[in-house]
């Protein structure tokens, strides 16, 4: 079978669960005798709306790399995901590679190019969903003001949620909106400069009714959806995906080395793996560790490096740690020596405070018999039984993560009981014969 893999972008650059997933998916399936592709975004800074085409082989698999300038895009085509030129490419490349079954673990940076360019070829696409940016603008389910939206896409809700927030944002705004069409352009390059950052919030109204006018019908065109939680099951079901699409099968991930085993330490070794970002919350897990009573009995390390735009962020974290010992920022871990990390970590801490998906450092960490700490955002819940095999905090609740933390700390027979309880929920191997079968299903009922 010929099969092509779309994710929003992808490694060495990214180096997301989802860059790491869709390898792995891709890795196994070569194994099983399949001929697979990737094919990427690849976010270039260029000033102009041209895409072009990179080809290169990434440890063994094919990779095509769309780039183009993302940010130069208007808002409008960024909000519904929509570019034509984005579309082009891609049904050109799947007109030539021909393939099976097309098989999306991101759209992002892809857009909703994949599902317009499967279904003017009339080829079968599937969607593992890792995000949710069919069903939610900003991806994330994470208002403004960091709490949680539980509803549905709706323009009055959404408009409200990407339009201006603050007063000098609002000033702007009806600034921009009194400015002649032929002075707009320039005046909004100046608010930019003024705020550093895009104005989207000036388009909030026109791009939040494109994108509902356009994607809700493109969406139907996903033959199947993959979910890994009963969480993203609800909110695609409620945002109109239908019931008897949506299948719940969690990540599979790497089984650990046959001769893994956990380093000794004198310290309890706890940890953070991940994209350094904000909504990773690991602003909280560094005030946590600053208030214990005992820091020399505790040591914390934090894995990963910046997301995009987080730069700022990370100084500012490092900067919080400076005078904590026990506090420590290594840097990118090759995930090929994941069981090497595990081996020198005892708890994993996840502080998200956006919903999550089903975060594959969980399931890592499970298989490698490791208990975890986390908040008890939806994503998590199918996970993590709070008592059984971790603990539970509230979302963004500093006091209760150190209460936890330091429940560990006193407890030795605690870690043990729950890391007895951690174990791998699904190899890569049993989820690509999972995913076989949905191809092999959806094939079927489009021959």
């Amino acid at each position: 079978m010929k099969i092509v893999l779309c994710t929003h972008r992808f490694l060495p650059r990214f180096t997301g669960g989802v860059e790491i997933y869709t390898l792995r998916l891709a890795h196994a399936l070569q194994k099983q005798e399949h001929t697979v592709y990737i094919l990427t975004g690849e976010p270039t800074a260029r000033k102009n709306l041209t895409v072009t085409v990179k080809e290169d082989d990434y440890k063994g698999t094919s990779v095509l790399r769309l780039q183009y300038d993302y940010e130069y895009r208007s808002i409008i085509h960024r909000a519904s995901y929509n570019d034509p030129l984005i579309t082009a490419q891609i049904r050109a490349i799947l007109q030539r590679l021909q393939p099976d079954i097309v098989h999306a673990t991101s759209f992002s940076l892809l857009m909703s190019g994949t599902i317009e360019a499967t279904s003017s070829l009339n080829l079968p696409i599937i969607y593992t969903a890792t995000d949710f940016v069919l069903t939610c603008r900003r991806g994330i389910y994470l208002k403004k003001d960091n709490s949680i939206c539980t509803e549905k896409e709706e323009i009055a809700r959404c408009t409200a949620c990407m339009g201006p927030q603050t007063q000098l944002e609002k000033l702007l705004t009806r600034v921009w909106q009194l400015t002649p069409q032929r002075l707009s352009h320039p005046l909004l390059s100046q608010i930019e400069q003024l705020i550093g950052k895009k104005a989207d919030f000036v388009h909030a109204t026109p791009s939040i009714q494109h994108r509902l006018n356009y994607l809700p019908a493109l969406r139907q065109k996903i033959e199947r959806i993959i979910v890994p939680s009963t969480y993203m099951r609800d909110m695609f079901v409620l945002n109109g995906f239908s019931p008897h699409k949506v299948i719940i099968s969690p990540y599979g991930v790497e089984m650990p080395m046959v001769n893994f085993k956990k380093t000794h330490s004198a310290k309890l070794r706890f940890g953070f793996i991940g994209r350094i970002t904000f909504i990773k919350g690991i602003h909280l897990l560094l005030e946590a560790f600053i208030r214990l009573p005992e820091p020399d009995r505790v040591q914390l390390t934090i894995y990963g490096s910046a997301d995009v735009k987080s730069g700022q962020y990370v100084q500012t974290l490092q900067n919080k740690a400076t005078q904590q010992s026990n506090i420590n920022f290594a840097g990118f871990i090759n995930n090929e020596n994941i069981s090497q990390l595990y081996s020198q970590l005892d708890i994993l801490i996840v502080p998200s405070i956006w919903p999550e998906n089903s975060p594959i450092t969980i399931l890592e960490a499970q298989a490698h018999n490791i208990p975890i700490i986390a908040s008890d955002v939806k994503g998590i819940a199918d996970l993590v039984q709070h008592e059984v095999n971790g603990l539970i905090f509230a979302n963004q609740d500093i006091d209760g993560l150190t209460s936890q933390i330091t429940r560990c700390l006193n407890s030795p027979d605690l870690v043990a009981r729950l890391s007895s309880k951690s174990r791998l929920i699904k190899s890569i191997q049993e989820d690509v014969e999972s995913v076989l079968k949905v191809y092999k299903e959806v094939l079927a009922t489009k021959s």
